[in-house]
């Protein structure tokens, strides 16, 4: 028998023996149980709940503990995360299928395509800025096979919005010079990543760049525990077994314009409507990794922030919508739009509801 196979039984063992001594203890007790009465009443299963979470003997400590013995001995954690090496970790929604059928691709691009004549009826540009997977950027050899489908499904997509004709940014190649574009414990990019993104737009020419000028002013460093972490270990573990805080410094860029009749520098900018547009998810939305604050830098121009966290990038995209007014619509939207929601089940489902609200 293997050590690994004998480290996967041992593991369970462990932690349903801790189970049954827990449940033993918490049941025999002093902890109020759940009255009978509560059958009848449907109450039964909150009580139930309620119990376990109030007075379950060591029960974070015993979770983050399991975790990190799995996470040591077997280089995994729960579900939700993809650990690599070196203290890698990704979020299993890159290790979804890449099945381009499956994904319902031309249906994503066909909606795309709708987006962009809808804002160009209003005199808007639409530029779409897709972010690869992080799993490319992590040089983890035991997922090659995947490294290759998802790669393969971001330039699939790179190369049909382009046919299509929409404005779209690769933004590969600025991710791949950049040292260390995202983070090990997080799905986010870095301030580098993220800046770099930024000048590779600039550079693109999609965007004509505005004659405002800025100054990239540090804001506090800070130190924070990945997002990722939490399916494998407690915070107290995570650096006894290899995955330390993040740390990142944000930073601001603060409007400078010069006076056209005494040429002082006006510290607080003109009052003049922003010319273009950010949507996106939790990387643009995020004021930690900077990257509304790279794009004013990049593009000398101030941008209104639509981005929001935690919803993907269509419902964002389809909230602006909603809310824009024609009279004032913007010259430029950026769109960015991480590549792994392309294989999201619920992706379809988000496209049928938006094109159910337009119609």
């Amino acid at each position: 028998m293997s050590f690994r196979l004998v480290t996967k039984l041992t593991v369970p063992l462990t932690f349903f023996g801790y189970a049954a001594f827990a449940n033993l203890s918490l049941f025999t007790g002093e902890a109020e149980k759940p009255v009978p009465d509560a059958l009848l009443n449907g109450e039964f299963t909150s009580e139930i709940d309620s119990l376990y979470r109030a007075n379950l003997p060591h029960r974070e400590p015993a979770v983050g503990l399991v975790g990190a013995l799995r996470y040591l001995t077997l280089n995994e954690g729960r579900k939700g995360v993809v650990a690599g090496e070196s203290g890698w970790l990704f979020t299993d929604e890159e290790f979804r299928d890449q099945d381009i059928a499956l994904q319902g691709l031309s249906e994503t691009l066909d909606w795309i395509v709708t987006i962009q004549q809808d804002l160009a009826t209003y005199g808007t540009e639409l530029v779409l800025v897709p972010i690869p997977a992080k799993i490319e950027f992590s040089q983890t050899p035991s997922h090659t096979d995947q490294i290759t489908a998802i790669a393969a499904t971001y330039d699939t997509f790179v190369s049909n919005t382009i046919q299509a004709g929409i404005k779209t940014v690769d933004t590969r190649s600025a991710l791949e010079s950049t040292e260390l574009a995202f983070f090990h414990t997080d799905t986010h990019w870095t301030i580098e990543g993220a800046a770099a993104v930024a000048e590779s737009l600039s550079q693109s020419g999609l965007v004509q760049s505005g004659s405002d000028s800025f100054e990239r002013v540090p804001l506090a460093p800070l130190s924070f525990e990945g997002d990722l972490v939490s399916f494998v270990t407690s915070e107290r573990l995570a650096p006894i077994i290899g995955l330390p805080a993040e740390t990142v410094a944000p930073y601001a860029a603060n409007p400078l314009s010069v006076d056209a009749q005494t040429g002082s520098l006006d510290l607080f900018g003109a009052d003049t409507a922003a010319p273009s547009v950010l949507v996106g998810t939790s990387y643009s939305a995020n004021p930690n990794w900077s990257f509304l604050e790279a794009l004013k830098l990049s593009l000398s121009q101030d941008i209104v922030n639509y981005a929001q966290e935690g919803r993907g990038p269509i419902a964002p995209m389809q909230d602006f919508l909603d809310k824009l007014d024609p009279a004032n619509a913007p010259p430029v939207v950026i769109w960015e739009f991480p590549i792994r929601y392309l294989s999201d089940p619920s992706l379809k489902d988000t496209l049928n509801n938006s094109g159910d609200e337009n119609a």
